[in-house]
């Protein structure tokens, strides 16, 4: 089982500091961007970098935000990290193209890929700006996680037993999401939420 984690964290990691919003791979649903690889690449890149991280905060500065905030990073082992990461970043959706703006720029491109030790592509920032077809993807798929999150806060407990609550708790989120499956909006998630 080590060895199949292992791999996992591996091809995640590849994934996130290779991911080229370029490539039609790297699009799901015909041709909607995998909004989710490119937030958690851009969170991870955002804050790798003091500088990076101070232009992030200027740029929230700059559109209003008197307190900056960082995105939280999404972790596979921890409940609720995607739907924060995605919510965070839906809500900073301004200052995250602001700063997309600027970045190819100041800092240069966001990776570069190579094969075999010569350079293969630069990939810029501005490669990851999302259109609002895009933000409305993110925004989909933070309100079907935001389900599920509030339905794992019933599991969260230290003082209490709360097994009991699993099948009330599993139904509800099943009705919640039948009906989403009848919303025009979650078109493109209905294999996901059945």
């Amino acid at each position: 089982m080590s060895h199949i984690t292992n791999i996992g964290n591996v091809e995640t990691a590849t994934a996130i500091w290779e991911f080229d919003p370029a490539l039609k791979d790297n699009h799901v649903f015909g041709s909607s961007l995998d909004v989710v690889s490119a937030i958690c690449t851009l969170t991870i890149k955002t804050q790798s970098s003091a500088q990076r991280i101070e232009f992030f905060e200027q740029c929230q500065t700059q559109r209003g935000i008197p307190d900056p905030v960082k995105i939280p990073l999404h972790s596979n082992i921890r409940w609720g990290t995607a739907h924060a990461m995605l919510n965070c970043t839906y809500e900073l959706r301004q200052p995250l193209g602001l700063f997309l703006n600027g970045t190819d720029e100041l800092f240069g491109p966001i990776t570069t890929l190579r094969k075999k030790g010569r350079i293969v592509k630069h990939i810029k920032w501005a490669t990851f700006k999302l259109i609002d077809e895009d933000w409305a993807c993110v925004g989909n798929t933070r309100d079907i996680l935001a389900d599920a999150n509030n339905i794992q806060q019933v599991f969260s407990s230290d003082k209490h037993p709360t097994l009991w609550h699993a099948l009330p708790a599993l139904e509800q989120l099943l009705s919640v999401w039948e009906k989403k499956k009848d919303d025009p909006h979650y078109t493109l998630y209905i294999k996901a939420l059945e």
